[in-house]
């Protein structure tokens, strides 16, 4: 296997697609592939499950494993791009269909190729194949709206289990992306070989739990190398799965006695059993760390000193004798290890707020000379952060560093938070989010949406109807999920459309999509209509309810629902600049359907109410290219361009039309060199170098209209 860079999986999608007959089956298992690439990309704990059960598999094992020995030997790396662009030259028939699908979904830089392939083969347009994707996974995904980041392209991380799959295939000294891509290529041919029920069964299972992860890492500690399992736990810790780190540690000190990994893993366990605020126990553990010191390493000694120091203090045990001893032994360190002690030292007492002595720790740094120049950098910007907040006295301010410094913790914590929340772990989401808020109160209010969302998700009902108190939007969500609520849930969601209508149209449909996302289609329908019939036509009420309803129908998947919900808002006889949202929210709809000699005029139509809308003139310029129409796109693009002559999309379609219209070539290649769009781009220039004998392959790297050109003869 030569290539390295991730999502090896489409290779083998190329290879199953060929042997599909039916054009609905080959679509729904792409859909679904591309959802289980998403959660295998960023949910480390489904991550870990899969490649635990491929790992006790025995013919998913094997073939795992020859894989990743394979991957040591190969002479060179091949860019996925590479190997596409390869076998599409080499490629004919269907084969060659799918993989031009698969690199324009990878030019474009998202997981389109179900709807690109859906689009090759019925002519629907692939933007409504993307429509009933999201309709397909919210019918049948739970927790659904966390699947929605998966329009871009999985991302890569190190993952717990594929270093242990390495060792066992004899090549540890893998890098952590080449082991990864493996894992990803095997497992994502084993599920495209599920049958539909399976993958939702798979896709639908929770978050892993302690006791889970017991059974998943558990022969990780089998192996004589320790790192799989210290990998495991250090991914563990840093995702926020502190009781699952806190075992895992445990049993390497049981497993690995007497190795370099007992140490740290007793460090590991004090730090988890301080966050738990256990510090008689973390003192234990920090004391079993330092009798693992090396006696000759002083740096080691006065590190582990350390720590007991910071845990004696947390017992309010007085540590001046260990303090003074570790003073003695600095100053029979190299500078460099002296400096890390330092630093080390100034990290705890910033996060204990200590900031006299973090500041006394920083100028030692300072005042050393040859500190290594990383550290020195870190503790002068320290400093120089530290400086802006000093009293009267020339002292540390400890209220305001305290307050800079919460703000910090607070936005880190969130950050953590919305990673493990689509990341499938609500659980550990709520843990960093409760963090947050704890940090920094005056953000709480902020932060109650996604502690409530997380609570929603992890399906803490009792939870998530306290964050819920008071706000009448949430308060609908809670009612929405029991059906015996729902004259609850309507009449909490009315209110709620009724308090944001004074802050646009968007914010009335993003407080009905949450609620609407539990209910069943007709619930839906039925809600709606009760929602509407209390509207008054004044002030255009109804109809920016009626298209905030559109919208949010949309986003749901229910086309021909939101199609009648715009029509209604027209009826609702709005005045000139809404009436002109509306239409153009119907023509985007009708083009993406692939009515496109509709959404012209509907287009037309929106014009009317004003003329100087450079959205409505480049829909009419792209649904006339969808339908060869190259001088009227032309007229279209060019009013767009003089409207929004900073848009490079406008301004693409305008150069590709003057070329096209002076001089037209194949009908299917003018279309594509003329919409916008990376992926469109590259495979006009593909298509004209096939018709003019050219070289297909360094065409799929055409960026611009005067690459296309270089192959347009």
């Amino acid at each position: 296997m030569n290539v390295s860079e991730g999502h090896l999986t489409q290779q083998y999608l190329s290879d199953y697609l060929t042997v599909f007959d039916n054009i609905e089956e080959s679509y729904d298992h792409l859909v679904l592939q591309n959802m289980f690439l998403y959660r295998m990309s960023v949910d480390g704990g489904f991550h870990a499950r899969v490649v635990s059960s491929i790992l006790s598999h025995e013919e998913d094992r094997g073939l795992l494993l020859s894989l990743l020995s394979d991957c040591e030997t190969a002479d060179a790396k091949t860019t996925l791009k590479e190997w596409l662009t390869a076998s599409y030259a080499a490629a004919d028939g269907k084969r060659k269909e799918v993989l031009a699908c698969l690199l324009r979904s990878h030019i474009s830089g998202t997981n389109k190729t179900a709807e690109l392939f859906a689009e090759s083969e019925t002519e629907t347009p692939e933007s409504l194949w993307r429509i009933k994707s999201r309709a397909a996974v919210i019918d049948k995904i739970k927790n659904s709206d966390m699947y929605f980041g998966s329009g871009r392209r999985p991302f890569w991380h190190a993952f717990p289990i594929d270093l242990a799959a390495a060792h066992l295939a004899g090549v540890p000294n893998l890098a952590a992306d080449v082991i990864y891509d493996a894992v990803v290529c095997v497992a994502g041919a084993w599920f495209s070989t599920l049958c539909e029920d399976e993958m939702i069964v798979w896709l639908n299972m929770p978050r892993v739990t302690p006791e889970e992860w017991e059974k998943i890492t558990r022969p990780l500690l089998d192996i004589a190398d320790p790192k799989p399992a210290v990998s495991a736990a250090d991914w563990l810790y840093a995702s926020g799965n502190y009781d699952a780190a806190l075992d895992l540690y445990a049993n390497i000190t049981l497993a690995y006695a007497g190795s370099e990994a007992e140490k740290p893993a007793f460090e590991m366990m004090g730090e988890i059993l301080t966050e738990f605020k256990d510090f008689d126990n973390a003192f234990e553990c920090y004391k079993n760390a330092f009798l693992q010191s090396n006696k000759n390493d002083k740096y080691e000694v006065a590190d582990g000193l350390k720590n007991l120091c910071i845990a004696g203090e947390d017992l309010g045990e007085d540590m001046q004798e260990y303090y003074a001893r570790i003073t003695r032994l600095a100053d029979e360190l190299p500078t460099d290890k002296r400096c890390m002690l330092y630093l080390s030292f100034s990290a705890e007492m910033r996060k204990r707020r200590n900031y006299a002595n973090e500041y006394r720790w920083i100028e030692d740094i300072v005042g050393t000379e040859d500190c290594p120049e990383e550290i020195f950098s870190a503790a002068v910007n320290r400093l120089s952060e530290m400086n802006m907040y000093l009293d009267y006295s020339g002292n540390p301010d400890t209220e305001k560093l305290s307050a800079a410094d919460s703000a910090v913790e607070a936005a880190l914590a969130v950050e953590k938070g919305d990673f493990a929340y689509f990341g499938f772990d609500p659980v550990c989401a709520l843990f960093w989010y409760n963090r947050a808020a704890k940090a920094a109160p005056e953000l709480e209010s902020r932060i109650l949406p996604k502690l409530f969302s997380a609570s929603v998700a992890a399906g803490l009902t009792a939870e998530a109807a306290g964050y819920a108190r008071g706000v009448t939007a949430l308060e609908a969500v809670i009612h929405a999920q029991d059906a015996d609520e729902f004259a609850m849930a309507v009449n909490a969601v009315n209110k709620a459309v009724t308090a944001s209508l004074s802050r646009g149209i968007e914010s009335a449909a993003a407080v009905i999509y949450p609620a609407f996302l539990f209910l069943s289609e007709e619930n839906r329908r039925k809600a709606a209509e009760q929602i509407l019939s209390a509207r008054s036509t004044r002030d255009d009420e109804r109809a920016r309810v009626s298209l905030a309803l559109g919208s949010v129908y949309l986003d749901l998947g229910m086309i021909s629902a939101a199609r009648s919900m715009l029509r209604a808002a027209l009826r609702a006889n709005p005045g000139s600049e809404i009436r002109s949202r509306i239409l153009i929210e119907l023509a985007w709809m009708e083009a993406e359907e692939g009515e496109y000699k509709q959404a012209v005029e509907t287009y037309r139509l929106a014009l009317k109410q004003n003329e100087r809308f450079p959205a409505a003139w480049a829909g009419i310029a792209k649904a006339s290219i969808r339908m060869g129409e190259f001088d009227a796109a032309l007229d279209a693009a060019k009013e767009a361009c003089v409207l929004n002559p900073a848009d490079d999309s406008y301004r693409h379609m305008k150069e590709a039309l003057e070329i096209v219209c002076a001089e037209p070539k194949s009908l299917a290649a003018d279309k594509l060199f003329c919409l916008p769009g990376a992926e469109n781009t590259a495979y006009a220039a593909v298509l004209y170098a096939e018709a003019s004998g050219k070289d297909a392959v360094s065409a799929w790297s055409a960026e611009s209209t005067a690459d296309v050109l270089a192959f347009r003869v």
